[in-house]
């Protein structure tokens, strides 16, 4: 036999790599008598297949590791990350809010609630600790009350003291895990006998630091921790020899406390023990270091940015890359708001829980998007506001084709139109179509014949009860108008306006709104002009009046919108609300079952939406 010198290695699998083998070896004249499966040599030919095969695989995950695409473990994923200098998200204390109201017992002429006053909450039997994130003034009343709004954060305050050796150097690595890198403040004291102390702040524009900048810098260590560092005299001011790095920090529990709204106060407040407290804002925005799903997302979107924001779809990438609490955003320049407000940006958030960002993260959002902005343009954060639709269901089923009864089967429609809600609607920049609902409603269970619906469209808010507003409720859907004259397509809950109560919207059929009431059976018009309707754009306005009650907790407009396919714009939020259902047996057209209220999310989370955006003189003007 020939002697061959040729040996495959282009394969990965045990049983071909030790087949090349012996193949290559059967080629030999030394081994062509040889019973490679029962001698001695095939123990071999298996230590160096394994040995073949475990290379393969260790070098094959070598170079995975060395990609941020296919990078599996954290430690490779942060490292390719910080070369496109981006610093994965830590974990990040919820906030909230609360008002005190302190009765002092003398004549302060100033009362101060200083930073990391302690509260307590308890969530699901669990007590979590809570500080105002910095000192607050108190403002005097003429009550004789001091009063103010207090911002406090979960978290449990903590220091670390390192000592600057340049012989024998240390890393300023934080040692626990859940460490929020937002609250960090960094300082250096001279030495142990000279007490003088410089506070250094995060980089944050490379561009603006040299040799004397007090400056450091953060990254996430190999063992998932963080670590503070330092400039080397040429990119930032290096600590020397004898120096006391002075790092304040919070260890917080992210998602756990969200929702929270009950807090226990401590024994005093600003020095006096004659307060109350009360909540105003729930406890939101917490959230749980930065996946390794998600630091490969955002970090090439964070580099192509490059920490300036230029187009709309800059400040989505850098918002989302630093809140991890943010779910859903809308960005929208001035000139396509409406109506147009040139030189502004317009923003809109919708956090991980709740369903509204709170003022303190607004405001912080501002000011991180500040100094990044080009030219004179301003950002103005605004809330979500939601839109929600309220379908009319009928479903036909053929009853030869289930054994199950009429209400199991109204809660298959049920349960596939809480899933339709969950993966379609409920963020930004939503489309709501009518068919794909009905699709997944049919898809439910075989016995389905036929699914109809028809939509209306909901918007809700509070009307000012003691003067005299303008609201303008802005469905931005065409409003269903046949033809001039055709009524039914606006309705409204009940309110009152000066001693009529039981009032409700509806209109001509031309552009104006009315009001009316019902009385014994027989439908009475009030007022044949409280407002305007634009059938084309779905503007209604309710002008120049007082709406001193209502029934309910909100006041509700509803529509019949012009096309079965609804579609959110700028910050308009899609939801499910007030689904009804009904099942008819196809065979006997007999209504076999009824539900007027199905459990989504629109019904579980009720959003009001009250927007000031003009006074003038007595009468304000509202938006929703």
């Amino acid at each position: 036999m020939a002697t061959s010198s040729t040996l495959t290695v282009s394969e990965l699998d045990f049983d071909k790599i030790k087949t090349n083998l012996k193949t290559y070896l059967q080629g030999q004249t030394e081994f062509s008598d040889y019973d490679f499966e029962s001698s001695t040599l095939s123990i071999l030919l298996n230590v160096l297949s394994y040995n073949t095969y475990h290379n393969a695989f260790y070098l094959n995950m070598v170079a995975n590791e060395m990609f941020l695409d296919s990078a599996q473990l954290r430690t490779s994923v942060v490292s390719r990350a910080k070369m496109l200098n981006y610093t994965p998200r830590s974990s990040i204390g919820a906030t909230a809010a609360i008002s005190a109201t302190v009765t002092p017992n003398d004549t302060p002429v100033s009362i101060i609630v200083g930073a990391n006053t302690q509260f307590t909450s308890t969530v699901n039997g669990v007590s979590y600790l809570w500080v105002t994130s910095e000192s607050t003034s108190l403002a005097s009343q003429p009550n004789g009350t001091w009063m103010g709004t207090l911002n406090i954060v979960e978290g449990t305050p903590l220091q670390h003291r390192f000592s600057v050796n340049t012989t024998n150097p240390v890393r300023y690595i934080l040692p626990n895990e859940n460490t929020d890198t937002s609250s960090f403040t960094v300082r250096i004291q001279e030495s142990v006998s000279n007490t003088a102390i410089t506070t250094y702040s995060l980089v944050s524009d490379l561009s603006t630091v040299n040799s004397i900048s007090s400056v450091y810098y953060l990254q996430e260590n190999e063992d998932n921790l963080y670590e503070v560092y330092f400039g080397d005299d040429v990119f930032g001011k290096k600590p020397i020899n004898g120096n006391i790095v002075i790092v304040d920090y919070r260890v917080v529990n992210g998602t756990a406390v969200n929702g929270a709204n009950t807090f226990v106060s401590p024994s005093s407040l600003g020095g006096y023990t004659s307060f109350t407290t009360t909540t105003t804002s729930v406890a939101q925005g917490g959230s749980l270091q930065e996946t390794i799903d998600s630091v490969k997302f955002n970090a090439p979107f964070k580099f192509q940015a490059q920490d300036r924001l230029v187009t709309m779809q800059d400040y989505k990438n850098i918002i989302l890359a630093e809140n991890g609490d943010i779910s859903s955003i809308s960005v929208w320049g001035g000139e396509d708001n409406s109506p147009p407000i040139y030189g502004k940006v317009f923003v809109a958030a919708k956090p991980t829980s709740g369903a509204l960002l709170s003022t303190q993260k607004k405001d912080a959002i501002r000011k991180s998007l500040k100094s990044r902005n080009t030219l004179s343009i301003d950002v103005e954060m605004v809330d979500a506001t939601y839109m929600y639709i309220v379908p009319s269901i009928t479903v036909r089923y053929n009853s030869e084709l289930t054994s199950l009864s009429a209400v199991a089967l109204n809660q298959k429609i049920q349960d596939a139109l809480i899933t339709f809600e969950t993966e379609n609607l409920g963020t930004f920049s939503n489309k709501f179509y009518l068919y794909e609902m009905i699709e997944k409603l049919k898809a439910a269970d075989v016995s389905f014949i036929s699914v109809d619906a028809d939509l209306q469209l909901e918007k809700r808010f509070v009307p000012v009860t003691t003067a005299i507003s303008t609201y303008q409720v802005d469905f931005n859907q065409p409003i269903y108008q046949p033809h001039t004259g055709h009524l039914g397509s606006v309705s409204s809950s009940t309110f009152t306006i000066d001693d009529t109560s039981g009032l409700a919207l509806d209109h001509d059929g031309y552009n104006k709104l009315r009001t009316y009431t019902v009385d014994t059976g027989e439908t009475n018009i009030r007022n044949t002009n409280i407002g305007n309707i634009d059938y084309d754009t779905g503007l209604v306005s309710v002008l120049n009046t007082i709406i001193s009650a209502y029934a309910g907790d909100y006041l509700s407009i509803k529509i019949k919108p012009r096309s079965k396919n609804i579609f959110g714009v700028r910050n308009q939020v899609l939801l499910i609300s007030g689904a009804s259902i009904v099942t008819i047996n196809d065979s006997t057209e007999e209504t076999t079952s009824t539900v007027g209220l199905v459990a989504t999310q629109g019904v579980s989370t009720t959003i009001i939406t009250e927007n000031a955006v003009a006074a003038s003189g007595t009468t304000l003007s509202y938006s929703i």
